[in-house]
């Protein structure tokens, strides 16, 4: 009974963890932060973005790069990604 009890336990806190969400360290909210976790954290980790310094036009060539590689992203999803890039990760002021 014992390991019954202890298997149902390990079974719901299993299911519990698998439907939280990753927590996404450095990625501030803002509009187009949910499109680019879903969308770009399927194949990059967040240190892809943290190291790279764009404005809005360099992120925005980066994003239709990926769509040239096969990514199904609507210009409307690019378009919030590249926004939110630049605000997030935007060349710093010299």
């Amino acid at each position: 009974m014992h390991r019954l009890a202890v298997i149902v336990l390990f079974s719901l806190s299993s299911a519990a963890l698998a439907q939280q969400k990753p927590q996404a360290v450095g990625f501030p909210d803002g509009p187009g932060k949910e499109t680019l976790l879903g969308k770009c954290f399927q194949c990059h980790g967040p240190g892809m973005w943290m190291d790279h310094r764009q404005d809005r036009r360099g992120w925005e060539g980066v994003l239709y790069r990926m769509v040239g590689r096969g990514a199904l992203w609507s210009d409307e999803e690019i378009k919030a990604m590249a926004d939110y890039l630049a605000a997030t990760y935007g060349r710093k002021p010299q």
